[in-house]
């Protein structure tokens, strides 16, 4: 979730709120039109942004998203990522091996679901979990179908999540969006940094978010992974929104 979708009177109390907040429903029967798309696709971005289309996008923060996508909002996953960016991030997943996947704050779920779902088609033993402050009924529901995948409701900043984390390693791919505020973005990589080998930050280029692009720098700035940015906007966008950055480690964690 970014904080700029948040009203003004939340801002100042954000992260004591955010328990309060309510997931929705997505449409799982979704997933079936990855699970059908041609694999060559998959490595193919202008078709992955069709699909990701198809499997349908969120309907929060609404002002973020052009007009040209809202025909494609409120449906389906409720996916909260720009196609023109996600694709292109998705593709240069399918370039490495990941078999174990963990994502901190997914929300609705739609971001996660359509990520695994993905990355299944290239590795069918992958291992999942989606971790949320709040209690996700499509990401339990989905989990529960899955063997390989999990849902953990845990708050990131203890050390529970620590535990997690520790049990989960190595971890090849992490995906960080939960609450955007630097303190907790730059806490939750320092977590998992010993322990994966990419790790992907979220809105690393939106104007409400200017925490997390400051992480993304320093990341950047270290010289130990090799970056990759997905920050393409849309014509129509009348300011800078979301946006992708994904560090791989120069040298690779084996279990």
């Amino acid at each position: 979730m970014s904080e700029s979708t948040l009203p003004g009177s939340m801002k100042a109390n954000a992260w004591g709120l955010l328990k309060g907040l309510r997931p929705r429903a997505i449409d799982l029967g979704r997933v079936e039109l990855l699970r059908a798309a041609p694999l060559d696709s998959l490595h193919d971005p202008k078709r992955l942004q069709s699909l990701l289309l198809q499997l349908g996008l969120n309907d929060e923060g609404l002002n973020e998203f052009p007009d040209e996508l809202h025909p494609h909002c409120g449906q389906g996953l409720l996916i909260w990522q720009f196609p023109i960016q996600f694709a292109p991030y998705l593709a240069q997943l399918a370039q490495h091996r990941i078999e174990s996947y963990l994502e901190i704050g997914v929300r609705h779920g739609g971001s996660f679901v359509a990520t695994v779902e993905f990355l299944l088609r290239l590795r069918p033993d992958l291992r999942s979990v989606g971790v949320d402050i709040i209690p996700s009924p499509s990401m339990i529901e989905y989990a529960g179908d899955h063997a390989g995948s999990e849902f953990v409701c845990i708050n990131t900043m203890t050390e529970e999540f620590e535990a997690l984390v520790r049990r989960l390693a190595p971890i090849d791919l992490v995906f960080i969006d939960s609450h955007h505020e630097e303190r907790q973005c730059r806490r939750e990589f320092e977590r998992v940094r010993p322990y994966a080998n990419l790790i992907a930050l979220h809105d690393i280029a939106n104007t409400g978010c200017p925490g997390v692009g400051k992480v993304w720098r320093e990341i950047v700035g270290t010289g130990d992974y090799d970056c990759h940015e997905f920050t393409e906007q849309y014509a129509t966008g009348a300011s800078s929104y979301m946006g992708i950055g994904l560090a791989v480690r120069k040298q690779r964690i084996n279990g």
